[in-house]
């Protein structure tokens, strides 16, 4: 079974088609059946405007679906999210959670095959990929060191979700859930200027139509791409169409995307790879 991973955690889905493509987006490059991707660098995505570049993958759950991805299937571990995503089989990868950089312990909530193994008792955004495949969007706190763990969402959706799924990722901003648009961060406990400075980000959402996006922006490289900060990356968002969106570990944030057998392309937003403490993937 292929995985396409997008490094930070993997996520595989089992569901029905999809039908109709995103508009204003431009042509796509077909990865594998049910996967596309986008290439983005309009300035008018930027307020001011200015350089900046966007990869955008689209999954079909009927076709594919996501899990997380520890690093070297162990946690606290360290892995490039290429080694990741190689190991793995994945197609494509991005960077999942925020973690420890001296080991790789996870700063958050961290979920990987039924296996809880980080947690957090700030309401952080998180997403739940179900059994089913079906993703769940909220901010949520668990002990991760009880002998059983209560998950607590902040936001309305079932605790029952959040136990039962296989696969969790905490990340820093949830940004639109169930179509609507977050713009208090305090719960989060965000660090001062997070969300208003550019950064490179990675985000993962789902659309209207039910398709995956797993996204990174390139940043800190002025001739490239400058970042973005949570406004923008909203706006970047809406115009993918995202009904829930949260934005993940965005220190450099990194993608890998598997075209053919031979011809892998990957990149980090900063010009050089880190080593993770896990990643997202994509499976047939």
């Amino acid at each position: 079974m292929r995985l396409r991973a997008f490094v930070v955690a993997a996520l595989l889905f089992l569901l029905g088609p999809l039908h109709g493509q995103p508009a204003n987006l431009g042509s796509a490059e077909r990865i594998a059946d049910g996967v596309l991707l986008y290439y983005l660098n309009d300035e008018a995505l930027l307020d001011p405007p200015g350089h900046v570049s966007v990869q955008a993958l689209r999954v079909d759950p009927a076709r594919n679906r996501l899990e997380v991805a520890l690093a070297e299937d162990r946690s606290p571990a360290r892995e490039t999210v290429v080694s990741i995503a190689h190991r793995r089989g994945a197609i494509a990868a991005v960077n999942a959670g925020f973690f420890v950089l001296a080991d790789g312990k996870p700063q958050a909530i961290l979920k990987s095959g039924g296996r809880l193994v980080g947690g957090s008792n700030r309401g952080r955004g998180a997403v739940a990929i179900s059994r089913g495949g079906a993703l769940l969007f909220d901010r949520v706190t668990v002990d991760a060191t009880s002998a059983a763990p209560a998950f607590v969402p902040l936001l309305g959706s079932r605790p029952a979700g959040w136990s039962d799924a296989p696969h969790i990722v905490s990340g820093a901003g949830l940004l639109l859930r169930d179509g609507r648009e977050i713009s208090d961060w305090t719960d989060e406990q965000l660090s001062g200027g997070f969300e208003t400075t550019r950064h490179p980000r990675t985000l993962i959402g789902v659309d209207g139509a039910g398709a995956v996006w797993l996204v990174t922006v390139d940043g800190r490289q002025p001739w490239l791409s400058l970042g973005m900060t949570f406004a923008e990356l909203k706006g970047l968002a809406r115009r993918i169409g995202l009904v829930s969106a949260l934005n993940l570990d965005d220190d450099g944030a990194e993608g890998r995307v598997d075209r053919e057998p031979s011809d892998r392309r990957d990149g980090p937003a900063q010009g050089q790879r880190r080593n993770r403490g896990a990643a997202a993937a994509v499976a047939a």
